[in-house]
């Protein structure tokens, strides 16, 4: 996103913890690119207020987890910023499950509960998976970073034929950078979803790019959700594979 900032030509303003702030390594491709840097805290108001002031649109890169965008909700509108493009947006659009099912999107609906509210000036990018997550795995959550090829044992969800759609890192920042220099697209919800595939399509892509047959691990719904009963966030799985 920073990247696509830069070379959209934008005055780039960086937020970072005091602990990345001191770390040089960290921020040399962000000075790199031109930011100014600014040391705060999402659960520290006084802080994102003043980062705000110095910029009129901020696209948050908070983990989906992190109820502090709570917080910078309130410190953007304080600050008076002319668009936000919070990061709950970025994912799975929080309608493809129902209220109560999925912690994550759960906390997404309060987001924008917030933003609304607060009468912030917005616009929301889903883009639903992130190509090098999903893709890399042929779907399977549970190998998420476990290698950047795919894995040669692959858990199938259900009958692994329900679509879904994964964009690039990079048609998300270029998306988002048209979106928020874009006057229309303020108080919008855009969804990037064009590409679809399944499961199943996936793995039979794989195997024909790559020569290789990963095993097949069956999973039913109902094994699915006597997992995500330990493991709540799992319920992911369900919003894409299981519908």
């Amino acid at each position: 996103m920073a990247k696509a900032s830069a070379r959209n030509g934008d005055r780039l303003h960086v937020l970072v913890r005091a602990a990345t702030a001191g770390d040089e390594e960290r921020l040399r491709s962000l000075k790199e690119l031109g930011a100014e840097i600014h040391v705060g805290d999402l659960d520290d108001y006084d802080s994102l207020v003043r980062a705000a002031g110095a910029v009129d649109r901020v696209i948050s890169s908070v983990h989906v987890h992190s109820a502090s965008e709570m917080t910078l909700v309130r410190a953007l509108r304080d600050a008076g910023v002319s668009r936000y493009v919070p990061s709950a947006g970025f994912g799975l659009d929080f309608a493809a499950a129902a209220p109560g099912s999925i912690p994550p999107l759960d906390l997404k609906r309060g987001v924008f509960d917030a933003i609304r509210q607060a009468d912030l000036p917005y616009t929301v990018i889903y883009t639903n998976g992130f190509f090098s997550t999903w893709v890399a795995t042929l779907g399977d959550l549970m190998r998420f970073g476990s290698s950047p090829l795919p894995p040669d044992e692959v858990t199938l969800y259900g009958g692994g034929d329900v679509p879904a759609t994964f964009v690039s890192e990079k048609d998300i920042a270029a998306v988002t950078l048209r979106a928020l220099n874009d006057p229309k697209a303020n108080r919008s919800e855009i969804r990037i979803a064009r590409n679809k595939i399944t499961q199943n399509e996936m793995i039979d892509l794989w195997r024909r790019v790559s020569g290789r047959s990963p095993r097949i691990v069956p999973q039913s719904a109902a094994e699915l959700e006597a997992m995500i009963a330990s493991a709540p966030w799992l319920g992911l799985l369900r919003a894409f594979w299981i519908r």
